[in-house]
């Protein structure tokens, strides 16, 4: 396969003839396949119909990704009306072509049983086993949920948005990215976001690894060059104010008709402390009224944060398998 590097023209073509109507995971988000490419060393190939991933990182992230189909009606007459096996017949070749394993990574349940589907029948000879990690899991939530914090089950949630309409009543605002020019506050939020991670660390109250370092510097990229580009990406999002000033920002794009992907969250220290965290998400769910989900991507094992996640009740923690060792079976005997 043709792989190459995910470009702005790539994006445009892709946006309009991707089938997402089945699309849940994180991962299947043009946006996301755009912004982590350097994260993970992705590379893209559009043949036959197909979108196809690489990713390269740790175990649970090397591999092919599902290959994603595009309609037929934007693609030449030679790359019309290819079956998923025809796909998979292509990731053989590549793997063998450039001696890889076989392997696929990030697939939800019902891709891997798609793919299992296509080696029994079309390619028995190999033999593919498959494992999940935690920290992979999207949470999937329920917009309408999180719009009306309704019950018990939500109690704390609506407690802390009431304690930030308390403390800023009447100086407060929330502010979305597709009625608003508020992309520099949005850069602004994050800017200082991350100089308050690095100041904890100085004083050390919170431990940064180089590597911790590298991502977050990373991550603050990412956020400038989707707001780059926003246009382009079709970007959703919000920016909260208190007395006029920027206080906490979320980044989302759309996986399909029904289902947004959360992709940035950031809030400054002394609003966070008086439930700006909470309420910003409050904010934007009510905003986002055009999607049925939020997926809010994975914890990445960070202990807080799973914490944070699960408190808000997900419809849907959605796993996500990858394939360990593939081999010809007759090598896995051996």
């Amino acid at each position: 396969m043709n792989w190459s590097v995910l470009t702005l023209e790539d994006f445009h073509f892709l946006k309009d003839c991707v089938l997402s109507s089945q699309l849940e995971g994180s991962d299947t988000s043009l946006v996301n396949i755009f912004l982590l490419q350097k994260k993970y060393d992705t590379k893209t190939a559009i043949e036959k119909g197909y979108l196809f991933r690489y990713y390269t990182g740790k175990e649970n992230r090397t591999g092919y990704g599902f290959p994603i189909k595009l309609c037929d009606q934007k693609m030449p007459d030679a790359d019309k009306n290819h079956s998923l096996s025809e796909a998979v017949s292509l990731i053989i070749e590549d793997a063998q072509a450039n001696a890889r394993e076989v392997k696929f990574c990030l697939l939800t349940e019902t891709q891997k049983n798609e793919i299992d589907a296509v080696f029994k029948t079309d390619f028995p000879e190999f033999a593919l086993e498959w494992q999940t990690n935690r920290d992979d899991v999207d949470y999937i939530y329920s917009r309408e949920k999180l719009a009306a914090l309704q019950g018990k089950t939500y109690h704390k949630k609506k407690n802390h948005v009431s304690r930030f309409l308390r403390t800023y009543e009447g100086a407060w605002e929330f502010r979305s990215l597709n009625l608003c020019a508020i992309a520099d506050d949005m850069i602004l939020v994050a800017h200082q976001w991350l100089e308050e991670r690095f100041a904890l660390a100085e004083l050390g109250e919170m431990v940064l690894s180089d590597e911790d370092r590298r991502i977050l510097n990373l991550e603050h990229e990412m956020i400038k060059t989707a707001l780059e580009n926003r246009e382009d990406f079709a970007l959703d999002g919000g920016v909260l104010y208190t007395n006029g000033t920027p206080v906490a920002m979320t980044l989302a794009s759309r996986i399909s008709d029904t289902m947004l992907d959360v992709h940035f969250e950031k809030c400054l220290s002394e609003a966070a402390s008086n439930g700006a965290y909470a309420a910003i998400n409050w904010c934007f769910a009510n905003a986002a009224d055009s999607y049925e989900f939020l997926n809010r991507e994975e914890d990445m094992g960070v202990e807080g944060l799973r914490k944070a996640k699960l408190s808000y009740h997900p419809d849907n923690l959605l796993e996500k398998f990858y394939s360990v060792s593939p081999s010809a079976k007759e090598e896995a005997q051996c």
